[in-house]
């Protein structure tokens, strides 16, 4: 889960009100923060390692310039927290800038053609496959909406894209499938973001946006297309956000708990949007295996315990869950007729990676489900 916001302003600089924005939506990601914004034809990034404050503090976010920019704070996915991996993310030119959430789940296959093409890539990341893209449309002659409309149509997953074209300088392009995105109307400005809290100290008119909707917003203007059927009518879509600020964080329920309650069904839905061919491997060794071993730790340890539940109850399986650093006793009742589930949110987790390794010893097969792509849990062979 990571956090977009961007600004369409009338007047320059937006960069310290970005920052505010940014700030409150590091609930959604902190290990790494950037900004886009676009002056005089040039499009300026500032991106980092660390917390929002931390990283501003290095780089000085609010000095940008421009009317017109757009933020990120990231909880790493594909690829480690690095500087380079930090949203946003350049095409070669340097002249688009993307901000995303959500999981590309065929950007291993776009980015092969895009370097046949003779792109080079400077992140681990799914999203800057997207930025590439649109330098390809505009190479081929489009015209920037029309070539950000082509580069979306070839995305397969969730995203929340936020885009900057250097030859559009007054436009924020979007796009949303499955991950949250929402406008934000404003007096000589247009706000594009991941949820009402990072915007609600500066307008309380919005325009939630649905699955498979597009468009741009300038100061002044709000263009919604719905990616199949064309233009959409936002004159009965407005809402007035009339919570307070500290209601706005809570999403409008009492108390942060009863949100993330509700909040389940999309967070599952932004899961599954993610699933490819390594999620159907890994269910066939799973319904192949005689028992199920799942190993797991802290609050991973929960979910292990939820998922013997449903496999016992639903798929007649027998699993044995266990916490990760009670491996060994385990580990001498497996046989190589068995499997090995990992639960670890980090790919990291020690105690899990102890227990790979042991059931690996014996013969065992091992599936991994990690939220981190390329840790070092979802990399062992």
């Amino acid at each position: 889960m990571c956090g977009i916001v961007g600004i369409a302003g009338a007047r320059e600089p937006v960069s310290p009100i970005l920052l505010e924005c940014l700030r409150r939506l590091e609930y959604r990601g902190y290990d790494s923060a950037g900004m886009a914004t676009v002056s005089k034809g040039r499009i300026f990034v500032r991106k980092g390692v660390g917390k929002i404050d931390d990283v501003d503090k290095r780089l000085s976010f609010s000095s940008l310039p421009g009317s017109v920019g757009i933020a990120h704070t990231r909880w790493a996915t594909h690829g480690p927290p690095t500087d380079e991996n930090a949203h946003p993310h350049l095409d070669c030119s340097g002249s688009i800038a993307v901000v995303h959430n959500g999981i590309i789940e065929n950007h291993s296959e776009i980015r092969r053609w895009l370097v046949s093409r003779g792109h080079v890539f400077r992140s681990d990341t799914d999203t800057e496959v997207v930025a590439h893209l649109i330098e390809e449309g505009l190479r081929a002659g489009l015209d920037p909406y029309l070539a950000f409309k082509q580069a979306v149509s070839r995305l397969k997953g969730s995203y929340a894209l936020a885009v900057l074209i250097s030859s559009t300088p007054d436009r924020i392009y979007f796009a949303r499938r499955l991950s949250p995105l929402l406008v934000g109307l404003g007096d000589g400005f247009n706000f594009v973001a991941s949820d009402i809290p990072a915007i609600i100290e500066y307008t309380r008119r919005v325009i939630v946006l649905s699955d498979g909707e597009l468009g741009y917003v300038t100061f002044s203007e709000v263009l919604v297309e719905d990616e199949r059927r064309g233009p959409v009518d936002l004159s009965s879509r407005m809402l007035i956000v009339d919570w307070e600020p500290e209601q706005a964080r809570k999403g409008g329920f009492p108390h942060y708990m009863l949100k993330e309650i509700y909040e389940q069904p999309r967070a599952i839905a932004e899961t599954i949007s993610g699933f490819g061919e390594d999620y159907l491997r890994g269910s066939r060794v799973l319904a192949e295996s005689e028992v199920v071993y799942v190993a797991a730790a802290g609050t991973s340890y929960h979910s292990a315990l939820y998922f013997a539940l449903l496999a016992m109850k639903l798929a007649r399986m027998k699993v044995v869950p266990f916490i990760s650093s009670e491996y060994e006793s385990y580990a001498y009742a497996a046989t190589p007729s068995d499997a090995l589930l990992v639960i670890s949110q980090s790919g990291e987790t020690i105690d899990t990676l102890m227990a790979m390794r042991s059931f690996k010893e014996r013969g065992c097969r091992v599936v991994s489900l990690t939220n981190v792509v390329g840790s070092v849990i979802s990399q062992r062979e």
